[in-house]
């Protein structure tokens, strides 16, 4: 939700910035047209520094627990064409650029039904453990989101993100990143410092400091989970040596 701060009398502007409410909250968007898809491949060009050595990604998810990805297919679609993308098993897929989908103006889909999948950029830098997240690779992913979805809001929220420097770059506006298993918390570290970062009341999603410079793009998250502790709590005791159990 937008950060409360002071406006000054009259700056309807900067209170319309304050009513917004997070990304989260716009309308979760289906598969898209192919051109707008491409919008994200240029974001990722043009804000590679943030990750220089991540490869670029989407991922299909499923919008409710009780959708499966078993049996799911994506295609590029139209008028007397069909170019199949191929999905991995965990839903990851990667787009590359084809005239011939770009001229047919072609629509990403899948054989699922309408408002069963969701997309995501997915940027991961090599070589980190899975419940650890570089912040440059999320302010990455956010700026591929923006540049897809951007057109569809609404013309006055649309707007005001913009006036408020984009909702990867603006104090003003919390991007939420969704994770599949409940959090326990979640810690951001650079050097010495240590910083606790907010994790929303369901418990299934994070608020990095995307629009912190302070916080450098290899600042590394860890994400805690709540069942971690439950196994760890779980664990049968390790025995003791023989020497200390005398």
């Amino acid at each position: 939700m937008a950060q409360e701060q002071a406006v000054a009398p009259g700056d309807t502007a900067s209170q319309a910035m304050q009513q917004l409410v997070s990304v989260q909250g716009t309308r979760d968007p289906d598969l898209r047209p192919y051109r707008t898809m491409l919008k994200g491949l240029d974001a990722y060009a043009d804000h590679q520094r943030l990750a220089p050595g991540a490869p670029l990604r989407f991922m299909l998810i499923p919008a409710t627990p009780q959708v499966r990805l078993d049996g799911v297919t994506l295609h590029l679609s139209a008028d007397k064409l069909s170019i199949p993308v191929l999905l991995a098993a965990d839903g990851g897929f990667t787009l590359t650029r084809d005239k011939t989908a770009y001229d047919a103006n072609a629509d990403l889909v899948s054989n699922k039904k309408r408002d069963t999948l969701r997309w995501r950029a997915d940027i991961h830098t090599p070589g980190l453990p899975q419940n650890v997240r570089r912040l440059g690779d999320l302010r990455l992913e956010c700026e591929i989101r923006w540049a897809v979805e951007q057109d569809d809001l609404p013309f006055v929220r649309r707007n005001l993100f913009r006036l408020a420097g984009g909702p990867c770059n603006s104090s003003l506006i919390y991007v939420p990143f969704p994770v599949a298993r409940k959090l326990l918390a979640v810690q951001a570290r650079s050097g010495e410092r240590i910083l606790d970062i907010r994790v929303t009341h369901d418990r299934q999603r994070y608020v990095p400091p995307l629009h912190d410079v302070s916080w450098d793009d290899n600042t590394l998250l860890t994400l805690t989970y709540a069942d971690d502790e439950k196994m760890a709590e779980a664990a049968p005791a390790a025995p003791l040596p023989a020497a200390q159990r005398q």
